[in-house]
């Protein structure tokens, strides 16, 4: 189970993570205030970015495959 003291991703830096924890976002969004979608919007907006960012990066490397391989293991993906 995880941690909900702590930010929605430990190891991302955008503006929610740095400032909100999960408690308090998911009370926002259990009691439907907006701020709790806009918070989830700048993180998950602030995530892709960064994800096609990276992945921008490991196509010039070459890199791909890999890269695609420890992503799906860091997230759980199973084919």
């Amino acid at each position: 189970m995880k941690e909900i003291s702590g930010p929605l991703d430990s190891e991302c830096d955008c503006y929610t993570c740095r400032n909100y924890t999960r408690a308090y976002i998911r009370h926002l969004v259990k009691t439907k205030e907006i701020l709790g979608d806009r918070l989830l919007s700048i993180h998950n907006l602030y995530f892709l970015t960064k994800l096609m960012e990276r992945v921008r990066i490991e196509i010039e490397n070459d890199n791909l495959e890999n890269f695609k391989n420890e992503f799906y293991k860091k997230y759980g993906y199973e084919r």
